[in-house]
């Protein structure tokens, strides 16, 4: 999807909380997991990093074997998971992606991630890998990005990362518009093929953001997404999709 592999080095803006031992970063991935699941966590090393250090952890589940044992970075200030993959055998798969949408965004919601919006998806060898970007007065921030992967067969959450969220998150104060959303069109081929809009806050390469029209089209059968500057009335980007069987692409 858009923006999914937007990163900034700057300080993470996300971040909260104080300093935590390893102990209390544990019982923090315990219950973010969930605490009548787990059977064990160790604590396998810890990450050097600027911008987030954190402890690495080694999850094994109750009921489960050993080998399918799940790993996850915890930062040590604060507590926040930055990552958590599971590998396991899948089974057949019961859900559809709609169904996985509604599981990962429950999950979110029980972990205290609150307005996310499901924004892009891929489905691939019975996975489907999620992106929920946070939403703030209808308007969708892309660099607030968390990515959820959920099995098909039962709807569990066998993956999570959350650094965009964690390195970009904070309330912003959204400028006032300087044209309406038919002006917006209008500027896009004089608003032919459009079929969708809505405002969305999207990163730059140079880690600012604009504020934007998302005007969502149709040209000569190729699905297109332009980024209207909600402000100036700018063209900032074009995106072509890619809508393939396993899921929402583009380049």
């Amino acid at each position: 999807g858009p923006f999914s592999e937007h990163m900034t080095n700057q300080k993470p803006k996300g971040l909260t909380g104080n300093e935590l031992s390893m102990e209390q970063a544990r019982d923090r991935l315990k219950k973010f997991i969930g605490e009548d699941r787990v059977a064990s966590i160790e604590h396998t090393g810890d990450i050097q990093t600027d911008t987030l250090p954190a402890y690495n952890f080694r999850i094994t589940f109750k009921d489960r074997s050993e080998d399918e044992f799940a790993t996850a970075d915890v930062t040590k200030k604060g507590g926040h998971v930055i990552w958590m993959l599971y590998s396991r055998e899948l089974g057949q798969e019961t859900l559809n992606v709609d169904d996985a949408k509604q599981a990962g965004l429950k999950f979110l919601e029980s972990r205290g991630f609150k307005s996310m919006k499901d924004t892009y998806y891929i489905k691939e060898d019975s996975m489907a890998t999620i992106n929920y970007a946070y939403s703030q007065d209808d308007v969708v921030v892309y660099p607030d990005l968390i990515k959820v992967k959920i099995a098909l067969d039962t709807g569990e959450v066998v993956g999570f990362e959350s650094k965009g969220f964690i390195m970009n998150h904070t309330e912003r104060e959204i400028p006032a518009v300087g044209l309406t959303e038919e002006q917006a069109i209008t500027r896009v081929m004089h608003g032919s093929g459009i079929q969708a809009s809505g405002l969305a806050i999207i990163p730059t390469t140079f880690g600012t953001e604009l504020f934007c029209y998302e005007l969502k089209g149709k040209l000569n059968d190729r699905d297109f997404i332009v980024y209207i500057n909600a402000v100036t009335g700018k063209e900032e980007q074009v995106l072509i999709i890619l809508d393939t069987p396993n899921g929402i692409l583009t380049m």
